[in-house]
């Protein structure tokens, strides 16, 4: 019990120490340009997605001079430290005190009501980011890849694994954290991420919606979003990613409000950030690109004066969001990999890879007919499903039930119509890509400040009021259900108090996990273990492995039909160095096996002859050393 209460404690110092480093930094930089801000909070706000993205760079560059060790991230923590010093006490900001754009911040009796909720969601959502990281794309690649990069020092190309060539600003901040205290404090830089992204809303509504009222409603509808409250707790990128295309958006209604053109480079530098945290923000650049020439039309400013602000923009943007595609450029071959292979192909990835991985991203959601999409935002909402292919997420009923409410109001305050205009883009660029709940998270903070602000338009329509009280206050207790859910469903006071060790907890949430512990204990240290639907749970395996990340049975599959004796499968096995198999019998010969007869009969008879069994576990995962 002491010893869990010090780790805790150690935990909660490093973040703290480390989110006080990004804000100071973020500040010197602000501080230095002299843009002006409204209030001290939006300066934080601000503060906090520029000082991240610098610690993010620095740790990249690190990686790509191969000098990712410990001590050198603990000596630039360090020297960001002095740094950060100077923006916190060193530097006076410039504010700029705009009265009428700013709403009062009095809070009713019914907000602090609001509040006590938020924060009891908030505290069940810090409390499942003590536990030890279960995750599933967490430890496939959020938190796999930056262990691998430690591991070898510096950035490489790791085969099999598609997704460790996704643009990973966010797993960069995870080295650090897995560097300095481990998983712990890489997943509460991502809830620091949410919390980050609830004081930006806040400012926001407060600056640019002058007449709203019910702005702690607005955080409680985003982060009861249970796809968001469960991200909030795990490794992954999508808060990130929503983070920053947040302020970008946040960024460039400034610059139109205010007429200063260093809130549009703030603009550009946080679309780039945000194009080097996930694929599914390229669509920002070219939205941003449309608001300038939009614009500057509203503000009649001339076409040469519209060019030289676009040129400002995509430099910007390019220069900032480009080191991880010039990456995966050099390392490739596709600075999209694994994406337009019929463009620019990609090491390690094949035609039919890329044909099933197009299929796969196309099979997400409940189809792609003229009715599915018409139906589209009534399916999102009420029949996704967690862990499934329909949608893989739960947003709820809360925007489709409330924002038709919209239709009726008269005027608009301009923010809200170019948050709105961002969110109808963002919506029609996911559903015709990969229709994951998880990747639609950049918008839910506009849409949830958006429910507020329809409430408060019809406050004074008693019967409109109730109905959307009501409306709203089911849609909350649909959220709350989910919440408590996968609170329940985890489990986490035992781990956190100590009564639960690590590695009972992870023994129970992950089936798989005492055979990694297995492997991780008794294999050589020079093994190379070939995985089978093991999910690529790679984060697990401290012994050199591959996996194919995406159709699990690819390559063993690829080597059975090139085959044709148990002879020539084993040398295709050595030749790549495999010295032991994993696999889960279920998708080998079960009724969830991809097989053919064929090579179901090739595979048992080479497993006969060329494979010795170590260890099986449950019944089902089975691990072999070759003869």
């Amino acid at each position: 019990m002491p010893s869990a209460l010090l780790q805790h404690t150690l935990n909660l110092l490093f973040l703290a120490g480390i989110s006080l480093i990004a804000i100071g930094l973020g500040r010197l930089i602000l501080c230095r340009a002299g843009i002006k801000a409204i209030s001290f909070g939006e300066y934080v706000v601000f503060s906090t997605g520029l000082g991240f993205g610098i610690l993010s760079y620095s740790v990249f560059l690190l990686g790509a001079l191969q000098l990712l060790y410990p001590v050198a991230l603990y000596i630039l923590i360090g020297l960001f430290a002095i740094l950060s010093l100077a923006g916190w006490l060193g530097l006076r900001c410039p504010l700029e005190i705009e009265r009428k754009t700013t709403s009062k911040t009095r809070l009713s009796f019914y907000d602090r009501c609001i509040g006590a909720i938020l924060i009891a969601c908030l505290f069940l959502g810090f409390l499942l980011v003590l536990t030890p990281g279960i995750g599933k794309d967490a430890l496939i690649y959020h938190l796999a890849v930056p262990k691998l990069f430690l591991k070898h020092h510096g950035i490489y190309f790791i085969p099999g694994n598609i997704f460790a060539h996704y643009p990973l600003n966010s797993e960069m901040l995870y080295a650090a954290g897995l560097a300095l205290r481990g998983d712990v404090l890489a997943k509460g830089i991502h809830f620091v991420m949410a919390l980050a992204i609830l004081l930006g809303m806040w400012q926001f509504a407060r600056h640019y919606i002058s007449e709203i009222t019910f702005v702690p409603l607005a955080l409680l509808v985003f982060y009861s979003i249970p796809s968001v409250f469960v991200t909030s707790h795990m490794a992954y990128s999508d808060l990130t990613a929503s983070f920053y295309t947040f302020l970008a958006v946040y960024a460039f209604v400034n610059w139109f409000s205010r007429r200063e053109n260093a809130w549009l480079i703030l603009c550009g530098l946080l679309s780039g950030v945000a194009i080097s945290t996930k694929y599914t923000a390229l669509l920002l650049p070219f939205l941003g690109c449309l608001g300038i020439l939009w614009a500057c039309r509203h503000h009649r400013a001339s076409g040469r004066h519209a060019l030289r602000l676009l040129l400002v923009y995509v430099t910007c943007t390019v220069v900032v969001g480009s080191p991880f595609y010039i990456k995966n450029w050099i390392m490739s071959g596709n600075p999209f990999y694994p994406f337009l292979y019929g463009i620019f192909d990609g090491r390690g990835w094949d035609p039919e890879q890329a044909r099933l991985y197009d299929l796969f991203v196309h099979s997400l959601g409940m189809g792609r007919g003229l009715l599915d999409y018409l139906l589209l935002p009534w399916n999102v909402s009420v029949n996704a499903t967690m862990h499934s292919p329909r949608f893989d997420g739960v947003l709820g009923p809360v925007f489709i039930l409330t924002l038709p409410f919209a239709i009726g109001m008269r005027k608009i305050a301009i923010g809200a119509k170019i948050a709105m205009a961002y969110c109808l883009f963002a919506f029609m660029f996911w559903a015709s890509s990969a229709q994951q709940i998880r990747y639609l998270i950049p918008v839910f903070p506009f849409l949830a400040i958006m429910t507020a602000y329809v409430l408060t338009y019809y406050r004074r329509r008693k019967f409109v009021f109730g109905l959307l009280v009501v409306l709203v206050a089911g849609s909350l207790g649909f959220n709350g259900y989910h919440i408590v859910r996968d609170f329940l469903k985890i489990k986490p006071l035992g781990v956190i108090t100590g009564l639960e060790n690590r590695e009972a907890f992870l023994d129970r949430m992950i089936p798989s996990y005492s055979m990694f512990q297995y492997l991780n204990a008794q294999l050589p240290e020079d093994s190379k273990i070939f995985l089978i639907y093991m999910k690529n749970l790679g984060y697990l395996c401290d012994r050199p492995y591959y996996s194919d990340s995406m159709f699990e049975s690819y390559t063993i599959q690829k080597i059975l039909a090139q085959s044709s004796t148990p002879a020539e499968v084993y040398v295709s096995l050595k030749e790549r160095d495999f010295t032991h198999i994993l696999y889960d019998i279920n998708y080998v010969s079960g009724d969830m096996s991809t097989f053919s007869e064929q090579e179901k009969a090739l595979f048992f008879v080479f497993q006969k002859r060329y494979l010795e069994l170590i260890k099986t576990e449950k019944g089902r995962y089975y691990l072999y050393r070759l003869l």
